[in-house]
């Protein structure tokens, strides 16, 4: 024998309350856990001149060209090393970048500074790291270009933390202050 019970309601409306009131929660728990396995997050400006951007349609590695055909990029092709040099030449004039790295407290890279020698600056960094990478667009600032920032770093992890530079590439112009 089966017995099933059933709390009754006095009126259709009140039913029809509680069954949406019902279907509003179900709604509301299902875009939450839909949503909690979400990759990694831009994470905070900090001191950074712009706020960063995560790159999402080329998730990985990301290159200037990606950005809107910059026509000079220089990678540092592996895991930035604090006091790192990067030289390069253009159109005959060469410029050096130095980088200024903070590792974390298992000593992996975690922030990144920079700056720029002779008459280039820079147009856009990106800082990958994890699945992607944050993009540091300073071409929407009045200048168009900046010569040095720092605490650029790369998407957070789901787990919280900023993931460990994997590279960064800095996508160059001619810096109109240093001709």
């Amino acid at each position: 024998m089966r017995v099933t019970t059933r709390a009754t309601t006095g009126s259709t409306a009140a039913r029809w309350g509680a069954r949406c009131v019902g279907l509003g929660l179900t709604t509301a728990l299902a875009v939450t856990f839909a949503a909690a396995p979400a990759s990694a997050a831009p994470g905070p400006q900090l001191q950074a001149a712009v706020a960063p951007v995560e790159n999402f349609e080329n998730r990985g590695n990301p290159d200037c060209k990606d950005i809107n055909g910059f026509a000079l990029e220089v990678d540092t092709d592996n895991e930035p090393v604090d006091g790192e040099m990067l030289a390069f030449s253009f159109n005959n004039q060469s410029g050096t970048i130095t980088l200024d790295v903070t590792d974390n407290a298992e000593g992996e890279p975690e922030l990144l500074g920079f700056s720029f020698s002779g008459p280039f600056a820079a147009g856009a960094v990106i800082v990958k790291g994890g699945p992607s990478a944050n993009v540091y667009d300073y071409r929407p600032t009045m200048a168009g270009a900046i010569e040095a920032d720092v605490t650029l770093h790369s998407p957070i992890n789901p787990s919280g933390g900023f993931a460990a530079l994997s590279h960064v590439a800095f996508c160059i112009v001619k810096d109109g202050a240093n001709t």
